[in-house]
């Protein structure tokens, strides 16, 4: 399993021969391969400095709060501790431009231009919240409209880093047929710390106790990236008649589980030597990891649409006899469903929904159409 630490952090250089010229509205558009994110920066004059705010726009995430923005020598700096990614770039003369590059895993073009402040009136639009989870709260992004006739889509992400960050070009587009949520898993990123071991049985009670607060009432469609993969079958288990469908995205899997300890990467020490100066949340994650896969043994899914999407290309550093093993386990698993569906994703390495996002968008929706037809 590769384990990917993803932290985020907004960063914006700029020439200005007057700091002031950064005060104003601006906007940009990200490509990520298909999708398309476009996002506008709010900057205002605060006490002794600079406050901001960004937006999300096709995610209707609005007034994501800044946390620190300082502008020096025309470079100007900002971190968005929510969303976690890098900027740097260059604001031409008239300062109406600034053109220059966002690294989030991946290095993207991304420009932005002055623009006027628009009201986001839009119905699908998402909201940031803090969702009690049973004594601690989750950082969720819930998009899209509520309809009691149609299942919500539930993101679920992999090991260590954001789960809003994780589905960035995944969410705004769901959010365009179905309620979709996206989050942080306690202790990870912007959500509270939750109760240990970081079983997989108490992250489901914790998912499901948040979507009941928060209003999002089942069914539901089940999307797991990764550890997300065991992650959403424990809650399907516990939760069977809650769960509609269910789409897993280059999953793990026990048996991929028992063979990387038979076969240990020769990294392996170097990977936990990193996790050992890791958050506390990550630590706590990692540490339950057999506890985690154990209860993925014992899951029974309810006769529900499954599809499974397996990562085609070989990753960095990745075992060919394990990419082996991962693909023929990912067959088997399909198989032994019987609504299961194996689907290469021929142009992607581990993250699919990063780099193939539409393939990810049109499995969720097939599953999504078939669970609600059977409503």
């Amino acid at each position: 399993m590769k384990h990917t630490l993803m932290t985020i952090a907004f960063v914006v250089s700029a020439h200005v021969a007057c700091a002031q010229n950064v005060i104003g509205d601006w906007q940009g558009t990200l490509k990520a391969g298909p999708a398309e994110l476009h996002i506008r920066l709010h900057v205002d004059q605060g006490d002794g400095g600079f406050k901001a705010t960004m937006d999300s726009v096709d995610q209707g995430a609005t007034g994501i709060p800044v946390t620190s923005f300082s502008v020096k020598d025309g470079k100007v700096t900002f971190t968005v501790d929510v969303i976690r990614g890098a900027y740097e770039g260059t604001v031409n003369g008239d300062a109406t431009v600034i053109d220059g590059t966002w690294s989030q895993g991946l290095s993207l073009p991304l420009a932005f231009t002055r623009t006027t402040r628009q009201a986001n009136g839009d119905a699908a639009s998402a909201r940031l919240v803090k969702i009690d989870a049973g004594g601690h709260r989750l950082n969720m992004l819930i998009g899209g409209q509520l309809s009691r006739s149609s299942p919500a889509v539930v993101l679920e992400a992999g090991f260590g880093g954001s789960g809003i960050a994780a589905w960035t070009p995944v969410h705004p587009e769901i959010a365009k047929f179905a309620q979709v949520v996206s989050y942080d898993r306690a202790g990870l990123s912007q959500s509270e710390p939750g109760p240990t071991p970081r079983s997989a049985k108490q992250i489901a009670l914790e998912l499901h106790t948040a979507l009941r607060n928060a209003g999002i009432n089942p069914p539901y469609v089940l999307v797991g990236h990764s550890l997300g993969g065991p992650l959403v079958r424990v809650f399907a288990t516990m939760y069977a008649a809650d769960v509609a469908g269910m789409v897993l995205v280059d999953p793990a899997h026990e048996a991929i589980r028992d063979w990387t300890k038979l076969h240990p990467p020769p990294n392996l020490k170097e990977q936990e030597a990193q996790i050992a100066q890791a958050p506390q949340g990550l630590r706590d994650e990692y540490a339950a990891f057999d506890l985690i896969f154990d209860q993925a043994r014992t899951t029974k899914l309810p006769r529900i649409p499954v599809t499974v999407l397996t990562a085609a290309m070989l990753d960095p550093g990745t075992d060919r006899d394990m990419k082996k093993i991962w693909i023929e386990t990912h067959k088997a698993f399909a198989a032994s469903i019987p609504d299961g569906v194996h689907v290469m994703a021929e142009k992607s390495g581990h993250f699919i929904q990063m780099q193939e996002p539409q393939l990810v968008i049109d499995a969720i929706r097939r599953v999504w159409e078939t669970a609600r037809s059977r409503k």
